[in-house]
């Protein structure tokens, strides 16, 4: 076990010095954007815990994570925006899919992009959205405002959090990994639940109403 671990460590402090590990983050967060297969999140918790090792540039991890977000969230939405119907009946053979279509749909007309910055932080999610801005024809111009504004306060936070870790665990990368995860874990959770007990008193004082 022991032998596996330090196998980890070494393969992990390479990833972290490589020269590669820029562009292998502007795939993943472009990649995640569209297909939410590659966890972009733990990407850039890495290359903030490389930052923190003085490999890295915190401020290009970020900006690059936030461009290959955009690139590939503007690629969702044109897909949304060709898509149409298509579109509509791929996301009726889900219940889950549907039902978050739908509610995206009313909330951009409600709240506007607002939903956009806050949708990120629900598993799945993004790119439903996205396909739904585009499939709804919601204003381009607006759709990259609020897309920026969501990406750089989420890629924020969380280069942060790998900063952090990087940093209290300078001499264990795998350590300063298991935290900065632990803790992006520990505060999306914080912040799903809270926006469920949000949900559920509005839904409460509207059917007191």
């Amino acid at each position: 076990m022991t032998d596996i671990l330090e196998m980890a460590r070494h393969l992990l402090g390479l990833a972290m010095a490589s020269h590669w590990l820029l562009l292998v983050l502007f795939l993943a967060a472009a990649i995640d954007a569209v297909f939410p297969i590659i966890p972009s999140e733990g990407m850039v918790v890495t290359a903030g815990m490389a930052a923190a090792a003085g490999h890295q540039n915190l401020v290009l991890v970020i900006l690059v994570a936030m461009v290959g977000s955009v690139i590939g969230e503007i690629a969702c939405y044109l897909m949304g925006r060709g898509s149409g119907p298509r579109l509509h009946r791929w996301m009726k053979r889900q219940e889950r899919r549907q039902r978050l279509y739908e509610k995206v749909s009313t909330a951009l007309h409600k709240r506007g992009g607002l939903i956009l910055v806050t949708v990120r932080y629900i598993p799945g999610a993004r790119m439903v959205a996205t396909l739904t801005a585009g499939a709804t024809r919601y204003s381009f111009k607006k759709f990259v405002v609020f897309t920026f504004a969501g990406v750089t306060i989420a890629y924020t936070y969380v280069a942060l959090i790998g900063y952090l870790g990087g940093d209290a665990f300078e001499h264990d990368s795998l350590k300063a990994l298991a935290f900065s995860l632990g803790m992006a874990f520990v505060i999306g959770l914080v912040i799903e639940t809270s926006r469920r007990i949000a949900n559920r008193r509005r839904a409460a004082k509207i059917t007191a109403a």
